[in-house]
């Protein structure tokens, strides 16, 4: 009697242990916070890697401009989706989609070599 329960604890054990890595990073959010807070604090990076990239030296004026007129495009989507008071799943992948372009545009931009 007490094998089977000693097997069934453990299975249950493992189970739990195997799910929980899987269960957190669903949402890739930190306790609280809401998808639209989470993509405007990523907007809120993005604008300061373009202003590090400045300041190094790295980016120059004009790219600059052209990297924070996407930014502040992305950031007008973002408040345009959000206006109705429903900022669903697919508009939070449509702005990450977005998002992801954007930094593969000022990461090209500060290693180009200047």
């Amino acid at each position: 009697m007490i094998k089977p329960l000693m097997t069934l604890t453990g299975l249950i054990l493992t189970s739990l242990i195997l799910s929980a890595p899987a269960a957190a990073q669903t949402t890739g959010l930190r306790p609280g916070e809401s998808r639209l807070a989470a993509d405007q604090a990523r907007a809120d990076r993005q604008a300061q890697r373009v202003d590090a990239g400045v300041a190094a030296g790295s980016i120059n004026r004009r790219e600059a401009a052209r990297l924070d007129r996407r930014q502040a495009g992305i950031e007008r989507g973002t408040t345009r989706l959000a206006a109705d008071g429903r900022y669903s799943r697919t508009d939070a992948a449509r702005i990450d989609r977005r998002q992801d372009a954007s930094s593969r545009n000022i990461a090209r931009a500060r290693r180009n070599q200047r």
